[in-house]
């Protein structure tokens, strides 16, 4: 019984599954909008703390 030769891969594709990405990281801008939210939160929170001390005095 003959041995079948090895299929001949495209080098190229070869390529990219060795360079394969690696871990996925939030982009610079989704950080940003991030801190943009929390910041947002922190103020509103802090909004209305005030508000309700001002309406007890």
């Amino acid at each position: 019984m003959a041995k079948k030769q090895p299929r001949k891969r495209n080098p190229v594709a070869h390529h990219l599954f060795v360079n394969r990405g690696g871990v996925h990281e939030k982009s610079q801008s989704a950080k940003r909008q991030e801190d943009k939210r929390q910041l947002r939160k922190l103020v509103n929170k802090v909004g209305t703390e005030s508000a309700y001390l001002e309406q007890a005095a």
